[in-house]
């Protein structure tokens, strides 16, 4: 079982580090973004991006989620040229198609997403992103498939690095303006797919194949409104923040929704190496254990995330270093930051509890599940918004990622049962909560804080947390004695 594991968090460190970066461009350019761009400017970008989420889910409709399933497991019925050719052949079709109407109608599309016909030239760089993002998609789920997490990390990073310096170069030496954020992520995109080019050529033939495509819809169109209610829930609260409290709110609240999207960043990495490992690992007499022990470290991992960002996140965004992390006006942000890491961590525990549901071909669930998580979001923002402003826009996001994780788990235990270590997390939960409560109450001071943080493993161990065999494999890892922690 620990083998297993070892696999798993060797390749989600390896893509964490990869997404991180990949991801960090929207930490990396807050700095940029905030300390340039007034609140409102800030708002119209992140409403642009909002569209390039939504929408980028229509490109590869489906295809994407139903491309490994078949390229992995059913290798012996599918010839895995034949599943990347017809994949890669329908995209290019359908999003090429999708790009020009959207070319065609970004007047209109711009006045209904960004409140003004004059941002039409936005829209049709997001045109040319989408496009580009969805031809590369294949050719990235390849790197996975294989497991060559080096090499899908060293395109990530060049991705970003490109992107990060094109930012500058746009805005600040050419002075483009909002728009040059959108046109440093067309090229980033472009640059992407070009270098991916001897790797999907190497995997492509000409020939279609119409069987194939029927398989790969069945199982993967159920993810469609799935992926788009989980975009939705993201999404829709800076649509209700611009509605009801303006576009200067929309940049703030987008600003510390960015930092707590670190938690994302984590779930994100799992993810990537989640789904390659128990698909092989579900052979194993020992994949319900191990799937079990996976939320558990899972969890772990997490708490210590949200607890470092918790008590330091104020601290980090006014860090005089010339410029601060994010400029003055976005300062109050950081309000939502708890809200949002606790959020996030459901999309993960989601992502484990649905194994049964996609190693059973029960996808058809998937919609119910995060369309449920949709509908609680639109009612919580709807009823909080007005009310509570932006941080009624984060606990509309915590309650719709508990409704989806809660009806994932509820759902997927009726098709493949799975004994998850209910006790532990409990423990794990309430020192997280008791942590967190005292830096809140006493407001405590720095080094206290860092005391804090050094406390939660000893607190755990006080509760009875860890097991002896994981006490054994820590010490043994340290180079401690027998009698150490006994």
């Amino acid at each position: 079982m620990f083998a297993s594991i070892k696999r798993l968090t060797k390749h989600s460190a390896v893509y964490g580090l990869s997404l991180m970066l990949a991801r960090s461009i929207s930490f990396l350019l807050l700095p940029l973004h905030t300390n340039v761009f007034p609140t409102e400017a800030y708002g119209v970008v992140t409403l642009g991006f909002v569209y390039l989420g939504v929408i980028g889910i229509f490109y590869s409709f489906g295809i994407d989620s139903a491309f490994l399933r078949y390229y992995l497991v059913d290798e012996a019925n599918l010839d895995r040229r034949g599943v990347f050719s017809t994949g890669f052949h329908s995209i290019v079709l359908f999003s090429a198609t999708l790009s020009i109407i959207g070319g065609l109608f970004a007047p209109a599309l711009a006045d209904w997403q960004l409140g003004s016909a004059e941002y039409a030239y936005i829209m049709q760089l997001c045109a040319g992103i989408l496009f580009f993002d969805a031809l590369s998609t294949l050719p990235f789920l390849i790197l996975r498939a294989e497991e060559r997490s080096r090499t899908f990390a060293l395109l990530k990073i060049a991705n970003v690095a490109l992107n990060f310096a094109l930012n500058y170069f746009l805005i600040i030496r050419l002075k483009h303006g909002i728009a040059g954020v959108f046109e440093a992520n067309l090229i980033a995109s472009i640059f992407s797919f070009v270098v991916l080019g001897r790797l999907t050529l190497r995997h492509l033939d000409w020939k279609f194949r119409f069987s194939v495509l029927q398989k790969l819809l069945a199982f993967g169109l159920p993810y469609v409104p799935s992926v788009l209610s989980v975009i939705l829930i993201d999404s829709l609260s800076r649509i209700f923040l611009a509605r009801y409290a303006g576009l200067a709110t929309v940049g703030i609240f987008s600003a510390g929704y960015k930092l707590g999207m670190i938690m994302s960043l984590m779930v994100a990495a799992f993810r990537f190496a989640w789904q390659p490992f128990f698909l092989s690992t579900s052979k194993q007499q020992d994949a319900e254990i191990i799937f079990s022990r996976v939320l558990t470290y899972f969890s772990l991992v997490t708490s210590v995330v949200f607890l470092g960002i918790c008590f330091f996140v104020d601290d980090l965004v006014r860090l005089d270093l010339g410029f601060t992390i994010l400029g003055k006006e976005y300062w109050e942000s950081t309000v939502i930051v708890p809200l949002v890491l606790l959020a996030y961590y459901f999309p993960g525990a989601y992502t484990i509890f649905i194994v049964g549901l996609q190693l059973e071909k029960k996808t058809i669930y998937l919609p119910l599940i995060t369309g449920l998580g949709a509908i609680v979001n639109i009612v919580f923002n709807y009823a909080l918004i007005p009310k509570f402003g932006m941080i009624g826009a984060a606990w509309a996001a915590v309650f719709a990622y508990v409704a989806i994780a809660a009806s994932s788990y509820i759902i997927s235990q009726r098709f493949y049962r799975i004994e998850y270590e209910w006790l532990r997390l409990g423990k794990l939960a309430g020192v997280v909560a008791a942590l967190f409560a005292i830096e809140m109450i006493f407001s405590v001071p720095f080094l206290g804080r860092i005391g804090l943080l050094l406390a939660f493993p000893l607190a755990l161990f006080a509760t009875g947390f860890f097991e002896n065999s994981e006490i054994r494999r820590a010490k043994k890892a340290l180079g401690l004695s027998s009698d150490f922690l006994r």
